[in-house]
Order: C-alpha cells, then sequence, then structure tokens
C-alpha cells in the first residue's frame, strides 16, 4: 500500500478540523432549534387557556366584521359594476387610484369565496371554544407536565429540522445544475452545430474518464462567451461537466484536455457532495433566522455559525482545487497544460466587462478559476482578504500556475 502523499496529508488534516467545527456547528444549531421551540411550546401551555379564550373572542370579531363587509360589499356590487366607480372621473391617474382602492376594499375574490372564510373563521372560534372548555373542566397541569411537553415539543422541532435538511440536500443537487446551467446559457434545443460541438466535447470526457477509472460523466454545452468550466453532482457516475462556448474558444485542444481532467479529478473525489455536507450547518442557521425573523437571541449565534461554517468550507475548498489539479496532470500527464489553461482563463476573464463578471461570479464556488477582483471605493484591502484569503473558495491563480509549473 502507497503511502499518503504530503498533499493528502493536507487535505485531510483541513477535512478533520472542518468536519470537528462543522460537526460542533450543526449541533449548536439543533441545541438553539431545540431551545426556542421549546421555549414557545412552554409560554403557550403555561397560558393556554388565556390564549385559547383570547382566539375565541378573536374569530368571533373578526366573523362578525366580515358578514358586515360582506353585506355591505355583496349590495355596492350589486348596484355598482366595475369601473363604474372610477369612469366618472377625469383624471386618469385619480381614476385608477379609486378603483384599485374599490377593488381591494370590495374584493371579488372574497365575495366568492365567503362560505370557506366564514368557515374558516367559525372553526377557529368552534375549536378555541372546545379547548378551553377542556381545559377548564379536566385539570390536565395534573396528567401532562408543561415542562415535559415543551421538551417533547422541542424534539419534534429538531427532527423536523433534521427532516428538512435531508429533503433540502435531496434537492439541493438539482438546483445547483439548473442554477449553472443557467449562467452558461443552456439551450433546450440546441442548434445542429451546438450539439457537434458537445458531442465532440463528450467524447473527450468519455475518453479521460476511462483514463482516470471513472464512469462517463454528462457534459452540457452553453452558448455564453464567459469561460466557464463546472462540475455538479454528488456521485460520479450521476455527475455533469457544464463548459461554455467561450472556454472552447479560449484554450487549445491540450488545455482543454487538462480542464476537463480538472474536473474530471472533482468528480473522483466528489468535492461537491463533501462541500455541500460541510455547508449544511450554515444553510440550517440562515433558515433559523429567517424563520424567526432576525430575532437577536438566534441571529446572534446562528450569525456565529455562518461564518464558522464558510470560514472552514473555504478552508477545505481552497485546498481541494490543489488536489484536483494534481489529479488533472495524473490523468493528462501534462502539468504544463493546464498551467497554460489557468492562465488564459484567468486572463480572459480579468478583460470581461462587468455584466459577465456578476454572471460568473454566482458559480465561483463550482468554477475552475475564480472571476477577478473588482476594487472598491472604501476598505477595499480589508474586503479582499475577507472575499479572497479568509472566505475565498479558491486559492490564487498565480500560486496554482506555480506549482504545476514546478513539476514540469
Amino acid at each position: 500500500m502507497s503511502r499518503p502523499t504530503p498533499l493528502q496529508l493536507g487535505l485531510w488534516l483541513r477535512m478533520a478540523v472542518a468536519g470537528i467545527l462543522v460537526g460542533a456547528a450543526q449541533l449548536a444549531v439543533l441545541a438553539l432549534e431545540f431551545t426556542v421551540g421549546g421555549f414557545v411550546a412552554l409560554f403557550l401551555l403555561m397560558a393556554l387557556e388565556g390564549f385559547l379564550s383570547f382566539f375565541f373572542v378573536l374569530s368571533l370579531l373578526f366573523a362578525g366584521a366580515f358578514v358586515c363587509w360582506l353585506g355591505v360589499a355583496i349590495v355596492i356590487r350589486r348596484y355598482y359594476p366595475d369601473q363604474t366607480l372610477s369612469d366618472r372621473l377625469a383624471h386618469d391617474g385619480t381614476a385608477d387610484a379609486v378603483e384599485a382602492i374599490g377593488e381591494t376594499l370590495l374584493s371579488a375574490e372574497a365575495i366568492a369565496n365567503w362560505p370557506k372564510i366564514l368557515g374558516l373563521l367559525g372553526g377557529v372560534a368552534l375549536g378555541s371554544f372546545v379547548g378551553f372548555a377542556f381545559t377548564e373542566a379536566v385539570a390536565w397541569r395534573s396528567i401532562v407536565d408543561p415542562l415535559s411537553a415543551a421538551a417533547a415539543v422541542g424534539v419534534l422541532v429538531v427532527l423536523a429540522h433534521v427532516a428538512w435538511i435531508v429533503y433540502s440536500e435531496r434537492t439541493d443537487d438539482a438546483a445547483a445544475l439548473r442554477d449553472i446551467e443557467g449562467v452558461v446559457r443552456v439551450l433546450d434545443r440546441p442548434d445542429e452545430t451546438l450539439e457537434e460541438r458537445r458531442t465532440a466535447v463528450q467524447r473527450r470526457v468519455d475518453r479521460l474518464a476511462k483514463q482516470a477509472d471513472l464512469p462517463a460523466l454528462t457534459v452540457r454545452l452553453g452558448v455564453s462567451s464567459t469561460p466557464t468550466a463546472a462540475t455538479v453532482g454528488y456521485q460520479a457516475g450521476a455527475s455533469t461537466i457544464v463548459i461554455s462556448e467561450g472556454l472552447l474558444e479560449a484554450v487549445d485542444d491540450r488545455e482543454l484536455d487538462a480542464v476537463l481532467a480538472h474536473e474530471l479529478a472533482h468528480a473522483k473525489n466528489r468535492d461537491a457532495a463533501v462541500l455541500t455536507a460541510l455547508s449544511v450547518p450554515a444553510a440550517s442557521a440562515a433558515a433559523l433566522i429567517e424563520r424567526y425573523d432576525f430575532h437577536p437571541f438566534v441571529a446572534v449565534p446562528c450569525g456565529a455559525v455562518i461564518v464558522l461554517v464558510r470560514w472552514s468550507v473555504a478552508v477545505v475548498s481552497r485546498y481541494r482545487e490543489y488536489v484536483a489539479d494534481r489529479g488533472a496532470v495524473a490523468i493528462t500527464g501534462d502539468p504544463a497544460a493546464l498551467a497554460s489553461a489557468l492562465e488564459k482563463l484567468d486572463s480572459d476573464l480579468e478583460e470581461r466587462p462587468s455584466n459577465d463578471l456578476r454572471k460568473h461570479r454566482s458559480t465561483t464556488a463550482f468554477s475552475i478559476v475564480p472571476p477577478p477582483w473588482e476594487e472598491h471605493r472604501f476598505f477595499d484591502r480589508t474586503r479582499r482578504f475577507l472575499h479572497r484569503r479568509l472566505f475565498g473558495t479558491h486559492p490564487p491563480t498565480a500560486r496554482r500556475i506555480e506549482r504545476l509549473r514546478a513539476r514540469c
């Protein structure tokens, strides 16, 4: 058995540290979810009778107000059809405003759905009344401990959160592929010429995949002029390489093989799956912040989790680019071709107009090289350090080129 290389040892060390930090972050998010869910449940249980009586009275008030409004609205709608109130106004802008207000106050949709609305309000009133009567008639606190019940609710909330994570991971792969295809402008019905070019690239990928002992990956070719190459997929056999026509125009045949081999190395190492798994706590924390409307009690710890996870992902992602470069060299045996391709792509992106760069930046984490840095008027050096050195997903392209040429 061969000894691991220093590059592999470095990757394993970073993966271990990132895994520990991300695991702790995920546990912190779940603990916060449990605490918040349990606390809210406890608060509701301790004042259950008061809440039930409040909802009963409120639903009766809303039902009464809705019945009164419905009677008036039906009469007005009958004697004043659409556009009869505003058509007597000379000024078009005023007429439009009056008509809009009238449509809002005399909603035809609400009138048409009055049985459903009234049934909903009646159901809330009946349910809250029955619940209130039950809690008053039965000493439920002697049967159910509010603290235990709140803890059970907290556990259910955590289980629901985990189920949401699993569901999200099953759908994120397809969503990421759609996003990248949108950026490189993959056509649903490509013309004959575009399909011929895609088929030629597919043959190259098939040949390189055999050399790397990989199943053939699907190639998608977009018409964007921005040179782009990205791999999406959690498993090598189900991964997709998305490239743009701009990439085919920017590199020669040797360099194209090197770029495709780099993407195959990402698929072989399952980099998309690894980085997605590491990013889960950050996505969970962001969802938690939004769910509780940016409450400081939730937003502050979740914000810390997001920063920690983003840094962990960046550390691993940067190093995996070096590993993918080495994997590409192992497949093609041509480090000079990959170094030349990276140099060309980096130079080409430097000359891109700002609108192309914005489109390309949305796929930064997946692309072979990041878009060039756009200087800012204020705090440019600090922003550059944060976005490129601390949270950047790619190492400096010049450093990658230097490493590759050292292997020539």
